[in-house]
């Protein structure tokens, strides 16, 4: 990929991510950090689904439920990993977005309705720091790569993310 192509990507989704921290609590440089390393800077972001961030809808009670923001749903076959770590494919129900802007507004919800980042969370809040808050997030699990937060923060200091955070 271009550097123009990355940095057209960064421009269109700091708009989404300050907006979506204003509403959050969530650093706008990490939600653009894996919005690069989830849709592969914006080139896998299913299609028109707008998923930037892989966030699927639910089932329950026998009902796709998608949440407040999403406009509905696509299916697509996807890897899992079983507790052994074997792989295995399904096709999975993952939550369709207007816009951009959609995708990561729900990323910040998500993270800020789900008690196992609430830690994260409140450290940010105090101290505004989204290293701090990328090591949160690895620590509540959000990714089972061990390295998850180095790589946050390397795409987060390379590109200069970290002047997108509200101050």
């Amino acid at each position: 990929m271009s550097k123009a192509a990355r940095e057209a990507f960064i421009k269109a989704a700091a708009s989404a991510a300050k907006k979506s921290e204003k509403e959050t609590g969530v650093p706008a440089s990490v939600t653009i950090a894996q919005a690069i390393l989830e849709s592969g800077w914006g080139e896998a972001h299913m299609g028109d689904a707008n998923n930037y961030f892989g966030i699927k809808a639910q089932v329950r009670n026998g009902k796709i439920e998608y949440g407040d923001v999403a406009s509905g749903y696509v299916d697509k076959i996807t890897k899992e990993y079983d507790k052994n770590g074997r792989a295995y494919t399904v096709v999975a129900h993952f939550r369709r977005y207007k816009s951009m802007a959609d995708s990561f507004l729900d990323h910040g919800k998500f993270l800020t309705r789900n008690k196992r980042y609430a830690k994260a969370i409140a450290a940010y809040a105090k101290s505004k720091d989204a290293d701090e808050f990328a090591h949160g997030l690895q620590k509540a699990g959000y990714a089972t790569d061990p390295g998850y937060a180095t790589l946050l923060m390397s795409l987060m200091k390379k590109n200069d993310l970290y002047k997108f955070n509200a101050k």
